[in-house]
């Protein structure tokens, strides 16, 4: 079977002979044992802190093909190992690389900013043994959040590969750093002998340097045991040129008898990120991050450590890229027997506006709906900042749910509008939309805290 490594090559002669005079001139050049950190700067230099949490990837999942054409380089234990230099890298990826993100119910809106401003770097990095090859393609890292890219590849002798052979075994671990950190792992079988994944990794630590050395680990893949370590270059100079860091000035606040001092907001083309520094014993925070337009930013996780709390959230939006102030609300943690939840089911017959109840008493009043051939796009209208966070889901009959792709995108500027895309369904007598709403009771302390951006 043919698969989009094998057309992309055929596509891209030129540049797979220059990637090959290039490799070669850097093999008859040094050694075979050069380790690798040193033949990744020799070769950047001719072109112009970590615990090890063992993780098994989630098994079969979609994700986009990336396909770079490399040579093979024996560097220490690595069975193979090959680069191509970014420039080369950059043109032989013609795929977009989050389309299968897209195509599934995976919140993607961060993952578009990278591919839109180009914000990866091409590695071209590969390991071969037992016949595998794991090659790492692009990378994207901040200093919070990190995105590894990566084909896999079984000999074409095997057998059509199965959900179980599309997992890795793998450990990560930044060299001379220990952050706090979460992960998610998608995964797609593109071929009968083909599989692509992605790794999806938030830290927790406000200090990260913009440069750091990843060492990956792998020492199985599917049922295959063998050594398909790497060892990638990390750089989050592309992010850093657009990132913005705001120091305010003695925005301390009093929370339920704990004092706490605002340290910092870092504004990210892919992450908001604010800095909690706690002075008084520790309480657990929810928190919200809005702006002086009334939009809510989607949390993003976070953690905490004995001194600072570390809350993540999407970027400014493109609606209102340049806010004068946003706003943090702080609630106190909440059990469940504190909140009043609630359930709203109406049909979506044609007959607009249809009013659901919405987050904290407000309504959400759904507008119109379009079938479209790919997609189903429902416009609704949040009566208060709060409500716009209800949860809206679709459903075709009973206990048959629809879930949307993604979170909801606001469209005015001027009033609490939306979109939310579901996946395509066909418009009928029984299709309803339902929304899941909740209520803090009265007594509940929340805290708004306003940090001007100037």
């Amino acid at each position: 079977m043919t698969t989009a490594k094998d057309r992309l090559n055929a596509e891209s002669g030129g540049l797979i002979e220059q990637l090959q005079k290039e490799t070669e001139h850097m093999i008859h050049s040094m050694p075979s044992s050069v380790h690798f950190d040193e033949l990744w700067r020799l070769h950047t230099e001719g072109n112009a802190e970590g615990r090890r949490d063992r993780r098994r990837l989630s098994p079969f999942k979609k994700w986009i093909i990336v396909a770079t054409a490399v040579l093979a380089v024996t560097a220490g234990s690595i069975t193979g190992i090959g680069f191509v230099s970014p420039q080369i890298a950059e043109a032989l990826r013609v795929i977009p690389f989050f389309d299968y993100l897209y195509a599934k119910d995976v919140y993607t809106a961060n993952f578009k900013v990278i591919e839109q401003k180009q914000l990866s770097s091409p590695v071209g990095l590969e390991a071969r043994d037992q016949g595998i090859t794991f090659e790492m393609a692009e990378v994207y890292y901040d200093g919070i959040q990190l995105v590894l890219n990566y084909e896999v590849t079984y000999p074409e002798s095997s057998p059509p590969i199965t959900e179980q052979d599309a997992e890795v075994y793998y450990d990560l671990q930044l060299r001379d750093h220990e952050p706090q950190s979460i992960s998610t792992h998608d995964f797609t079988i593109t071929g009968d002998h083909t599989f692509v994944g992605t790794t999806r990794q938030s830290f927790g630590d406000k200090d990260l340097p913009s440069q750091l050395t990843l060492d990956m680990t792998i020492d199985a893949i599917g049922a295959t045991k063998g050594n398909w370590d790497l060892t990638i270059p990390l750089d989050a100079s592309k992010s850093k040129a657009l990132t913005s860091t705001v120091y305010p000035k003695d925005l301390n606040f009093t929370y339920r008898k704990s004092l706490y001092t605002l340290e910092k907001l870092i504004l990210g083309p892919v992450n908001t990120q604010v800095i909690v520094r706690n002075l008084y014993p520790r309480e657990k925070l929810n928190v919200l991050l809005e702006d002086d337009k009334g939009t809510l930013y989607t949390d993003q996780g976070g953690g905490a450590t004995n001194d600072y709390y570390y809350f993540n959230f999407t970027p400014l939006t493109a609606l209102n890229p340049e806010p004068a102030y946003v706003t943090l609300i702080v609630t106190e943690s909440l059990e469940n027997g504190e909140v009043k939840r609630a359930v709203d089911r109406q049909h979506l017959n044609g007959a607009f506006p249809i009013t659901l109840q919405g987050v904290e008493g407000g309504t959400v009043k759904v507008t119109s709906v379009d079938y479209e051939e790919k997609q189903t796009v429902v416009y609704y209208e949040a009566s208060q900042v709060m409500s716009q966070i209800t949860p809206l889901r679709l459903e075709e009959k009973e206990g048959q749910t629809i879930l949307p792709n993604g979170q909801p995108v606001r469209i005015s500027r001027d009033q609490l509008a939306f979109k939310l895309i579901f996946p395509p369904v066909q418009p009928s007598d029984r299709l309803k939309i339902v929304a899941n709403s909740f209520s803090y009771s009265k007594d509940t302390q929340q805290f708004r805290l306003r940090i001007p951006l100037q």
